[in-house]
This record gives C-alpha cells, sequence and structure tokens, in this order.
C-alpha cells in the first residue's frame, strides 16, 4: 500500500486530491492517510469528502509514516517543508518551480535525499496534445526544426490582486516563474538542453506589483528558434505551441477549462498540393478536455510502466529549469 500526505489544499492541492481519487478505482495500492493545510477552514469537511484524516500539525503529518509527501503550497514554503518531508524519509512530490530562485533551488537539492527522492510537479508534459507533440518532434517527424513558438497567457480575475501569486517574495517573481516556468521545461527538453538565451523583455503596470506582468523572449539551441510569450495580463487564457520544421508543422491549441479543449493538428510541407484546402489535408491528432492531466502525471509516477517521451521531472530536471530561468530573468532586467 503506498500511503500518502497532501500539503496544501488550495486549487492545485484539489486538483491532486481529484486525481488520486480517480486512480483508486484503477489501483488498490493508494491510501490517501490524511491532509494538513492550516490556512484552510473546510479541512475536516474536504477530509471527509475524501475519507482521510485532517492533520493539524507536521507533527501528526509524519506520525502517519508516510511513503508520499505532496507539497501544494505557495513557493516560499516549499524549502522548509520539501527538507522536512525527505529528512523524514519519505519521497516528495513538490509543485513546481522548485523554489522562488536559483539559489533556492540549488539549496533545496542538497538535502540529503533529493537526488533520489524528489519530484517537481511540471504538469503540461502530460496534456495529451502537448505529450504527442514532443513525441513527433523526438520521432522527427517535422523534419528537422526550424522554431517552436509558445503563447500561455492566464485570464485572472480581479481577486488576484491579494493573491500569493503577486507578491515577489512569496511567489519569487511574476509571469516568467509561473506561468511561464512550464513553457521553459518544455523548450529545455526540446532542445536537449543546449539552449541560449538571446533576448527578453517584459511589461509591467497593471497589477503594479513589483513583478513582470508579461515577457516576451528569444532562445536559441543551434539552428532552432525558440519564441516565448507568457502574461498575466492576456485576459483570454490562452494556450498556443507552434511546431515548424523543414518537412511539416504541428499546433496545439488550448488546454482545459477557460482555455478551451486542447487540439493538436499537424501537417506536412506544401500539403495542399496532394488536391484539397491545406486544411484538408491537416490531420487532427488529439482533441481533449485535458482534465486528465493530474491523473496521467500521477500515474506515471507512482505506477511507472514503461519508459516515456514525457515522464516526470525529477529534481535535477527542475534545478536545470531554474538555471534556464535564472538566465531569462537576467535578459528581461537588462
Amino acid at each position: 500500500m503506498i500511503k500518502i500526505v497532501l500539503i496544501g489544499a488550495g486549487l492545485i492541492g484539489r486538483e491532486r486530491l481529484k486525481a488520486l481519487q480517480s486512480l483508486k478505482l484503477a489501483y488498490n495500492s493508494i491510501q490517501l492517510v490524511g491532509i494538513y493545510d492550516p490556512l484552510i477552514e473546510d479541512i475536516k469537511d474536504l477530509s471527509d469528502q475524501y475519507d482521510t484524516s485532517p492533520l493539524f500539525s507536521l507533527d501528526e503529518v509524519f506520525d502517519k509514516k508516510p511513503d508520499w509527501v505532496f507539497i501544494a503550497t505557495p513557493h516560499d514554503l516549499i524549502l522548509d517543508l520539501v527538507t522536512t518531508s525527505l529528512n523524514n524519509g519519505c519521497k516528495v512530490l513538490v509543485e513546481k518551480p522548485l523554489g522562488r530562485s536559483l539559489k533556492e533551488a540549488k539549496k533545496i537539492m542538497s538535502v540529503k535525499g533529493a537526488m533520489e527522492r524528489l519530484w517537481v510537479g511540471f504538469n503540461y508534459r502530460f496534456y495529451r496534445g502537448i505529450y504527442e507533440a514532443v513525441s513527433d518532434i523526438k520521432n522527427n517527424k517535422f523534419g528537422d526544426l526550424v522554431s517552436i513558438n509558445f503563447i500561455l497567457g492566464h485570464g485572472g480575475n480581479p481577486s488576484m490582486k491579494d493573491s500569493w501569486k503577486l507578491d515577489y517574495d512569496k511567489a519569487g517573481g511574476g509571469c516568467l516563474i509561473d506561468p511561464g516556468i512550464h513553457l521553459l521545461d518544455l523548450c529545455r527538453i526540446i532542445s536537449g538542453g543546449n539552449i541560449e538565451v538571446v533576448s527578453g523583455i517584459k511589461w509591467d503596470g497593471f497589477w503594479n506589483k513589483g513583478i513582470e506582468e508579461e515577457c516576451h523572449l528569444l532562445l536559441r539551441d543551434n539552428n532552432v528558434i525558440f519564441n516565448i510569450q507568457t502574461s498575466i495580463v492576456r485576459w483570454k487564457s490562452t494556450f498556443v505551441m507552434e511546431v515548424n520544421g523543414t518537412e511539416g508543422y504541428g499546433r496545439v491549441i488550448g488546454r482545459n477549462r477557460s482555455y478551451g479543449n486542447q487540439s493538436y493538428i499537424r501537417g506536412k510541407k506544401w500539403g495542399w498540393m496532394k488536391g484539397g484546402t491545406q486544411q484538408e489535408t491537416e490531420e487532427k491528432v488529439v482533441e481533449t478536455d485535458g482534465n486528465d492531466v493530474f491523473a496521467r502525471e500521477l500515474e506515471s509516477l507512482l505506477f511507472p510502466k514503461q519508459k516515456l517521451v514525457l515522464a516526470p521531472c525529477s529534481g535535477n530536471e527542475a534545478l536545470s529549469n531554474m538555471e534556464l530561468f535564472d538566465n531569462c530573468l537576467k535578459a528581461i532586467v537588462k
């Protein structure tokens, strides 16, 4: 039996709970043994909903002897919670980005056991459209890559003004660290890790919290161009991934919920020459509501069955993402 405790029952913590609930239907070897979040008033009701125990201190968390601790808290709490969990012999899944800075990420990875027992939640790897598009890139479906373009914009809402995500001390930055770190993770995977930050520019002035609100970045890996746009002032929630190669192209649009369903289409170079319109020669590879992404990630983490094109993110990979983030940060503050 795999015993799991969740620390942090906010938006993403509750997504983890729903994912665990769905996995329990397929596997009889998962047991959620407790939920801990001192800031949640309905912790008992929430625990009852998932047939588990409300926990009221870290001592109670580790008294449960969990095999895994899932941490879904603001970024400023991650260092202490990961350290304590690893020191108690647990495996840990912590939500991206792995601390608030490269310095903090290095400190986390220096904790005994981090190399072997720490994973970081980069769930974009497990959206079906993104997964298939990256698989096609790795299988040379598009020929030699020319460029990859990403747009990721959060629509947000007026209550964001008081959110920890707009607090530099708690979040470690603005749209570049969250949600932009997801795009840096995908760029690093596609590039194989030899990626150079060419230039970047940022915009702020709506929330006026001292953080970047929109970033545009230009990256390069040998002859491949990466264009990144990430924003928390894009009022229509948006996700776009465009792949352009010498033999064809692919486009992933949408994510889930307010972003719309995710679709992945691909087409061949000059496909229209075979007759019909260009659109008629395109192939729809994936159409999904995207709501199974957390379950797909957790299943790959807890019940690995085979070598995956995109596997759960290790602590070392997350550290590499933070190194790339730090280089991008230097580019946009010039």
